[in-house]
Parts: C-alpha cells; sequence; structure tokens
C-alpha cells in the first residue's frame, strides 16, 4: 500500500483529491494522510513515511515553495512531491521544478478533468 500525504489549506480541496486518488488507485489501495499547510506537513513527514507528497502552493503559515525549500534542505531521502496548485504561472511551475518537484498539476475548475490529470501523472510515474 502506498502512502500518500496531501498537504492543503482547502477542506473542500482536501475532500476531491482524496476521492480522485481512491477512484484513481482503487479504494483501500492507498493511504491518504492530510495535513492543513506546510508547517504541519513538515511535522508529518518528520514523524511518519510516506511514497509521496501532493502539495498545494498558497497556503497559510508555510506555503508549499517555503515547506519544500525545508524539506530539500534535509540530506535524509525524501518522498517525491507533486505539486497541485490553482496556479497556472509559469513562475510557479519553473520554482516547483528548480526546487526538485516531480512534477505539477494545475487544479482544474471541473473534477473531472482535475481526476484525469491527476491519474494520468500518478501513471506517469509509476504510482498506479
Amino acid at each position: 500500500m502506498k502512502n500518500i500525504l496531501v498537504v492543503d489549506d482547502l477542506g473542500i480541496d482536501l475532500m476531491l483529491t482524496r476521492l480522485a486518488l481512491e477512484e484513481c488507485c482503487g479504494r483501500g489501495r492507498v493511504g491518504i494522510t492530510t495535513a492543513a499547510d506546510g508547517e504541519e506537513a513538515y511535522r508529518m513527514v518528520g514523524a511518519g513515511s510516506f511514497d509521496l507528497l501532493l502539495l498545494d502552493i498558497k497556503m497559510p503559515r508555510v506555503d508549499g515553495f517555503e515547506f519544500l525549500t525545508r524539506l530539500r534542505a534535509e540530506a535524509a531521502p525524501q518522498a517525491p512531491v507533486i505539486i497541485l496548485s490553482g496556479s497556472g504561472l509559469a513562475s510557479d511551475r519553473a520554482r516547483a521544478d528548480a526546487l526538485g518537484a516531480l512534477d505539477y498539476i494545475q487544479k482544474a475548475v471541473d473534477y473531472a478533468g482535475f481526476k484525469r490529470e491527476l491519474k494520468a501523472t500518478l501513471g506517469r510515474h509509476g504510482f498506479i
């Protein structure tokens, strides 16, 4: 079973991402943990073992870029990170890439589009 940490400050986005993961990977085939911001996620990563992190960029307290910067500064092995963001800015994509993100998915306005892109990204990187 793959353990995935989903980090997002919006409850509806956490719920939709969880649902999309369950539909893409199969219910019961992935363990899904959630965090509401980068600070909480950083504590969880330090205390647990995750196969993949799905990370929003714009969050209160510690945003996704700051979280990724902290994470990459550590020498310990790290789970791959896929950015999930409402931002379609090329500068955000470039910054995520420079910080070592595995991929970048722009959150779609429609759920079906988001699920389709999430499934394609997970498949492309061998998670399903």
